[in-house]
């Protein structure tokens, strides 16, 4: 059973999570008190204080700083590995244009990707000739990743861009041993975080992997606005910046121009302090308060309790192909449409899910600040249907 007490605590300083049925996370994860707080704070020392001068640069500096040593202990990393970005999607960008591709090089990805993944692909392929390989994992990303990957493999591959979890189905990508074909044949191997941070345990050195893009807007309840990208020190060979600002560069007298040896040297330019400083305390909020092992431990549970509890709806068919490995569960409701059907759930009963336009399936993301009561008026909604 889960303590009740810690859960409710955690439910009182996110006001969303008691206004709705909040269950997509895998969208936007509802905001906590104390990154609204911090946000308000930074906001309002601007205004005061202004920020010209040496003290608010420093200030602005070791906000910078501690977001990144932040991401770097939730996923297993070291602060100069970590960049910060505004989104997963411009993290992805970064190191698909960081590549020096040639006309007829090749990216190898599955049939289960996000646009924020796919989009740069697209625009390699119009701009420089690459070829677009699509590795086929089955229709509910069932099917052993490596193997498929690794029959399309040729001299020309240059990149291998998949997800953790395919935000489809919710099924987790075995990515370790696609990082381990990768790191044997000298294919960087770039991941997309984005249904997987903040919703199941990650350790990028254990997972071996040479980029890894997350958001801070889903899963970890953080602002718009704020990501991050690890990149592992000894993949640095592979890419270059497209991007560069004062943000890139070294800040050493007599030196003119030189990119910061770490990570930095991708972050272009200056971001919304005020984001960054609620990316902190969230961050903070989820490590200290709520626990990073609590979350997910809660996550998977509600997760296994929302599929066994979606499987007993008549005329319901269920795309997830395994209960518990990811926040995911997505189904399909035999006879209405799913679009229709995400409508009816928010203006009739408060709840809110998504749906997945290119397999007309409907998707539930079980937070770790959501109930089983929850899930069960979502059930007893869909046989009211």
């Amino acid at each position: 059973m889960p303590d009740l007490t810690h859960l409710e605590r955690i439910r009182q300083q996110m006001p969303a999570t008691t206004s709705h049925i909040f269950l997509n996370a895998g969208t936007f994860g509802p905001l906590p008190d104390s990154a609204i707080q911090a946000m308000q704070e930074r906001i309002q020392d601007e205004w005061q204080n202004g920020r010209l001068g040496e003290a608010a640069y420093h200030v602005i500096r070791n906000i910078y700083e501690t977001a990144r040593s932040s991401v770097a202990r939730l996923l297993n990393a070291d602060a100069d590995e970590i960049a910060l970005t505004g989104s997963t999607g411009e993290g992805m960008n970064i190191i698909s244009y960081g590549i020096q591709w040639r006309e007829g090089d090749e990216v190898i990805t599955t049939n289960h990707e996000h646009g924020n993944l796919l989009g740069p692909l697209y625009q390699l392929r119009d701009r420089y000739s690459i070829d677009i390989r699509f590795a086929d994992i089955g229709s509910l990303a069932e099917r052993p990743v490596l193997k498929a990957i690794a029959d399309l493999v040729t001299p020309r591959t240059r990149l291998i861009s998949i997800s953790h979890v395919a935000w489809t189905t919710g099924a987790v990508i075995n990515i370790s041993e696609v990082a381990y074909m990768g790191r044997e044949w000298g294919i960087p191997v770039l991941i997309d975080g984005a249904q997987s941070a903040g919703a199941i345990p990650i350790d990028v050195k254990a997972l071996d992997v040479d980029f890894y893009a997350i958001p801070m807007q889903k899963w970890l309840c953080g602002p718009d606005g704020t990501g991050a990208l690890y990149i592992r020190k000894n993949a640095f060979s592979y890419i270059s910046p497209t991007y560069v600002g004062m943000m890139s560069k070294k800040h050493v007298e007599g030196v003119e121009w030189e990119l910061c040896e770490g990570a930095q040297r991708f972050e272009h330019g200056g971001r919304s302090t005020a984001a960054i400083a609620g990316q902190v305390a969230v961050l903070k909020w989820l490590e200290e308060t709520v626990g990073h092992r609590w979350m997910f431990e809660r996550i998977a549970s509600l997760s296994r309790y929302a599929y066994k509890a979606l499987s007993e709806v008549p005329g319901l068919t269920l795309l997830t192909p395994r209960p518990g490995e990811s926040g995911l569960v997505s189904f399909k409701l035999e006879g209405y449409d799913d679009v229709e059907i995400v409508t009816y759930l928010r203006d009739k009963y408060n709840i809110y899910i998504r749906n997945i336009p290119s397999t007309k399936s409907l998707r539930i993301s079980t937070g770790f600040y959501n109930t089983e009561e929850e899930i069960d008026k979502l059930v007893a909604a869909l046989k009211e249907i």
